[in-house]
């Protein structure tokens, strides 16, 4: 698939590509908005997009109304205009198959769902959700003058295990530090989550309390546990966690308020 279309170009890309999709759409990627694939003018309310790789693609897979699609993306370029084209696709539905049969097909879809959201090594949320999920309904909530705030939390001795010890070592690190930090930030999702967003670096997102209570609240979880890990099966090691935060009221923007965070840690 080439990425760079005219206005012409792309009209008869996506008249090929409804031959294979249920729906293909144009989506601006800074606004999540649909688009008038002849004129690029606003079409309508689109979805937030995932995070995509190095190439430009991404996918996700939802449920709605009790069926399952695939959306793919990918970013592409209208008349040097960035824009993200999006194809839906229905997964196929067996009538004929048994209920065991249906029932373990929704298992494995909601486990890949799941497993999605999921950082790997310490099974919290990972940078994904917090972007793709977590942000629309923080911002709303923003909107409706509810406090929505960052903690970011930076396990310090993250690198200098990977470089003078071992990958494992602090990823043990990592897993004891997610634990005290998940307690700690509790599991009411309405309320706050937490995330790991790369290498050492978690977040937690707070909705309906200053993120200064909550990452005081860490503090105290911190102060009050054995930050013990194994780096060898003979020899343990400790580790600390820094914290710094931002307030939704300080900026009134999602990626402001990220940065804002990061920049004071």
């Amino acid at each position: 698939m080439k990425l760079e279309y005219t206005k012409e170009e792309l009209a008869v890309q996506i008249a090929a590509l409804e031959q294979l999709f249920d729906t293909v759409c144009i989506v601006d990627p800074y606004r999540s908005v649909l688009l008038d694939a002849s004129t690029l003018e606003l079409a309508g309310e689109g979805s937030p997009i995932p995070m995509l790789d190095e190439t430009g693609r991404g996918m996700q897979l939802l449920q709605l109304d009790e069926r399952d699609e695939m959306r793919i993306f990918q970013s592409i370029q209208v008349m040097g205009r960035p824009c993200v084209l999006v194809l839906h696709w229905r997964l196929p539905h067996d009538a004929g198959a048994s209920a065991g049969a249906r029932n373990s097909y929704d298992r494995a879809l909601t486990q890949y769902r799941e497993d999605m959201r999921r950082d790997y090594v310490t099974g919290v949320y990972n940078a994904r959700y917090i972007q793709e999920e977590y942000r629309s309904y923080a911002e709303k909530q923003a909107m409706k003058g509810q406090p929505v705030g960052a903690v970011m939390l930076r396990v310090n001795e993250y690198w200098n295990l990977r470089n003078q010890e071992s990958l494992q070592a602090a990823e043990c690190c990592l897993n004891t530090a997610a634990g005290i930090l998940q307690l700690a930030v509790g599991t009411d999702h309405d309320h706050a989550v937490l995330a790991r967003l790369e290498d050492g670096l978690f977040v937690a997102i707070t909705v309906g309390t200053p993120a200064s209570h909550l990452a005081q609240s860490i503090n105290q979880a911190l102060e009050s546990s054995r930050r013990v890990f194994s780096i060898t099966l003979a020899r343990r090691g400790t580790f600390t966690v820094s914290t710094a935060s931002a307030e939704w009221g300080e900026t009134s923007s999602w990626e402001m308020m990220l940065s804002l965070a990061q920049q004071r840690l």
